[in-house]
């Protein structure tokens, strides 16, 4: 087959080329904008049947919008800050810190009467979009296309004392959207908001010395968002730069450097437009920052098998090949090995489909898409167009019709002169080689005994992992100042509460209380006296520190149980029509009593006083779940449901779903691997053990990333972002195996001329060269990942980079033929033709050519 693409290739260089590129404009030119088909957020990819979702799916049946507001405000009594759970929020902190008193009157007649007018301007006149650049205009419009519901101010006569701090230095202004928090409509607002608060008009009504700060779960999406785009954008300009920088230093040609840069940037490009195609017809999906997983991977990818296809190219011709014979037998002697390795790692990486987080399967099938267009650019774009350029692809040192072994393509400099001359690069390897020989035992236990300690510290470490929102933003953003502003003055849970559900089976509550349930005022607040009553005491006997709570409110205590809180409600009138109206809206607020779960649901909130996104929320809200269960009334509990939502249900939930698909995920790459490298090797003991190294190479990286970021001089990083280790393993064994199976191929096919270590050491000295450069230039795409501006993409980008070159200068030309050495000595006995060793007797030929006379047998 490869001969024949080969042969087609080499008869119409010409139509090949103009197929292709007619075929990838087209697509190009055609595809649809791609807002138009990512998918934003994080925690929508989440299985439907997580907790979380189901309770979100349950919140919105129990407490369904009345005329478009799920909740209504003509009441003298309110709830929390945020009462919509599923929707988001801008928070403007006001606070001054060089005042022992805490904000001045002038501070606080800043606040009502500058910026709480211009807010509220903003939200009648504001609708649902992303762009950032419209101009604001006071023309209000009507309610249902305001992306703002309702402004809480510390004026609210209701929930204000919520907004102000207990130090009297700050005070919050919330704006509650309609939206969830990574929707793409919040950036209009988000953007009008903060030109607002930087406006010379405001900052001159301002008083000296007030801080002003925004921050909110909006403001933190709108953060992500825009930092996702930036890293993509900064990623793929560093991709193309590295790429162009590596192939020049390494071909000095620009025309043979041109090659890959063009087939590969046209079938990245060619790829994305797919891909987009596909979600459009809605057969795939497309999460938003795919584009740099896919940029990164299939560039790397593309190029080292453009510089096999070169490189064997090279070999034909000084063997004396003409052009056109030269492109068919480089195609068909590379093109199964560049289909062999493209299948192992589409194959591998394709595993991640079978995840349940929804952003992995995209992965999975995304990047093996690009990896397929890769192969098939490098197999027919690549070689017509070397073919077009014939020896002008060497240009300007090669200037006849055929090269020979001498002639090169790299500038005749002094330095680059000398390099040639004295076979450097070649000696080096031969170096190699030859203490390979002689101490094969001895440098195989030396480097595992040096990587061990990275490995047993990366195993060690590999669940403590960061799922947080804004530690992955970079210090400067505006959510981060603003959260630290707010973290400072007040408890860090109170704009996003945590909501536990509790739905009851409807006939025991019937059964419970005498035909009645919970939609009758009087049964709902017998049952939440008693929840309280038992919260109120254990809460009280386990101290409620332990469990971080700040705050607890449910339809007995609607404004929680703060000395503030009672302050109003005492002062608030005794009337019975003030009253009832008081417990009728209590009563709807944090019970059903609509829709099909009517007389069902509670629902009860818990301001937690540490970060949602920290590991210490994540573990006491299913404390507090247990403690919700046994509130319960014991005839009720056996059918009851205890659901949460709000940021730390979702991150659990990730946690959870997340943690299940890595070792999934761990398990099918390296079993479709192995089972990949033996349909090709022929040695189940061989590749078992080529596994074995990727795997130990992963732990040895992961381990150096946790260090290296743990050692940055912030103590804020002492953990990794949740995706690396996944991305990590996926790509280290499907691509990092792709230079073992060049040279376990290169091995075999040198042993049937060779002895058996003269074959491997032959092999080693043979690809060293190539194997290294695609390496480096693999190495340097993941290290453009760096280049972003969110934490975890960095993490990424560092830990791929170190693992390909842990891999290309340890792991395939040490650790690789030093266990072939000893297993074709017979150092394990009469285990060795069990572990792989060729049955052939060693020959001294090669052995005088690598190393000096006398020879050491070193063992294990």
């Amino acid at each position: 087959m490869y001969r024949r693409i080969g042969e087609y290739v080499s008869y119409a260089p010409i139509f090949t080329i103009g197929a292709w590129l007619i075929v990838a404009f087209s697509a190009i030119l055609t595809a649809p904008a791609t807002l138009d088909v990512w998918q934003d957020g994080e925690f929508a990819f989440l299985p439907e049947s997580s907790p979380s979702r189901r309770a979100q799916r349950l919140f919105r049946d129990a407490f369904p919008p009345t005329d478009g507001t799920r909740f209504d405000s003509n009441t003298n009594v309110g709830t929390s800050v945020q009462r919509d759970p599923l929707g988001s929020n801008i928070v403007v902190v006001l606070f001054r810190e060089n005042r022992p008193e805490g904000l001045s009157n002038a501070d606080r007649y800043f606040l009502s009467e500058r910026l709480v007018p211009r807010l509220e301007s903003i939200r009648e006149s504001t609708p649902f979009s992303d762009a950032v650049d419209s101009a604001q205009t006071n023309t209000k419009i009507p309610e249902p296309e305001r992306v703002v519901r309702k402004i809480t101010t510390p004026n609210d006569n209701r929930i204000g004392f919520f907004l102000k701090s207990l130090d009297n230095r700050a005070e919050l202004v919330v704006l509650e959207l309609k939206t969830e928090f990574l929707d793409r409509q919040n950036g209009l607002v988000v953007d009008r908001v903060e030109k607002l608060l930087t406006s010379s008009e405001l900052m001159r009504s301002k008083p000296v010395g007030l801080a002003i700060a925004v921050s909110g779960s909006a403001t933190v999406g709108r953060d992500l968002l825009r930092a996702e785009r930036e890293s993509a954008e900064r990623t793929k300009m560093a991709t193309r730069f590295l790429i162009v920088v590596l192939l020049l230093l390494l071909y000095r040609a620009p025309l043979l450097a041109m090659v890959p840069i063009i087939t590969v940037g046209l079938a990245v490009e060619f790829s994305m437009a797919l891909l987009t195609h596909l979600a459009d017809l809605g057969w795939i999906g497309l999460f938003n920052g795919l584009e740099v997983y896919v940029t990164v991977v299939v560039y790397g990818a593309g190029v080292d098998y453009c510089l096999f296809l070169i490189a064997r190219y090279k070999e034909e011709l000084i063997e004396g090949q003409s052009y056109p014979d030269a492109i068919v037998r480089s195609i068909r002697k590379i093109g199964a090995a560049l289909a062999t390795s493209a299948g192992t790692s589409i194959i591998g990486i394709g595993m991640m489909t079978f995840a349940e987080f929804g952003k992995f399967r995209q992965a999975g099938i995304a990047i093996a898409i690009g990896l397929l267009v890769a192969v098939c650019f490098a197999v027919t774009f690549a070689p017509a167009l070397l073919l077009l350029l014939r020896h002008w692809a060497f240009w300007p040192d090669i200037r006849k019709e055929r090269p020979q072994q001498e002639d090169v393509w790299l500038p005749s400099t002094n330095v680059w002169k000398k390099i040639r001359e004295q076979r450097w690069l070649d000696e080096f390897w031969n170096f190699t080689a030859g203490f390979l020989r002689k101490f094969p035992g001895r440098i195989f236990l030396c480097t595992i005994f040096i990587m061990l300690p990275f490995a047993i510290y990366g195993f060690s470490k590999q669940g403590d992992l960061s799922y947080g929102l804004i530690t992955d933003l970079p210090d400067d953003v505006t959510s981060v100042d603003g959260a630290r502003a707010i973290q400072a003055h007040f408890p860090t849970g109170i704009t996003g509460p945590v909501v536990v559900l509790v739905q009851f089976n409807l006939e025991e509550l019937e059964k419970q209380f005498q035909g009645d349930n919970l939609s009758d005022v009087r049964t709902a607040e017998r049952l939440s006296q008693q929840m309280t009553d038992h919260l109120n005491t254990a809460i009280g006997e386990l101290d409620q520190a332990n469990f971080h709570i700040a705050d607890v409110r449910n339809q007995t205590d609607p404004l929680g149980k703060g000395f503030r809180a009672k302050e109003y409600l005492d002062s608030l009138s005794s009337s019975f029509s003030e009253t009832n109206a008081r417990r009728t809206f209590s009563h709807r607020t944090y019970t059903s009593i609509r829709g099909q779960h009517a007389g069902q649901v509670v629902r009860l909130d818990f301001v937690l006083s540490t970060d949602p996104f920290e590991r210490i929320s994540l573990q006491k809200l299913s404390e507090i779940e247990e403690l919700v269960r046994a509130s319960i009334p014991e005839p009720l509990r056996g059918s009851a449901e205890v659901l949460s939502l709000g940021p730390t249900s979702l991150i659990r939930d990730l946690k959870s779903s997340t943690d299940r698909d890595r070792m999934l995920i761990h398990l099918l790459v390296a079993i479709s691997v192995y089972l990949m490298l033996v349909a090709l090797l022929r040695q189940p003991a061989v590749c078992a053990y080529l596994i074995a190294t990727v795997v130990f190479s992963y732990f040895v990286s992961l381990g150096v990333t946790f260090l290296f970021f743990s050692l940055q001089g912030s103590s804020d990083v002492t953990e990794i972002d949740w995706k690396v280790p996944i991305y990590l393993f996926t790509f280290l064994i499907a691509m990092g195996e792709d230079y073992n199976i060049l040279l376990m191929s290169r091995v075999a096919e040198d042993q049937k001329r060779r002895a058996p270590v003269d074959g491997i050491l032959s092999a080693l000295t043979r690809t060293g060269s190539i194997i290294s450069s695609c390496g480096l230039i693999m190495a340097g795409t993941f290290a453009t990942m760096m280049f972003g501006s969110l934490l975890g993409m960095v993490q990424l980008g560092f830990a791929l980079a170190f693992g390909i070159l842990l891999d290309t200068f340890v792991i395939r030309p040490i650790l690789v033929p030093a266990w072939l050495i000893l297993v074709n000595r017979g150092q394990f006995g009469p285990f060795g033709k069990w572990l792989g060793a060729c049955q052939v007797e060693e020959s001294t030929n090669f052995n005088q050519q690598l190393e000096p006379p006398h020879e050491e047998n070193d063992s294990l």
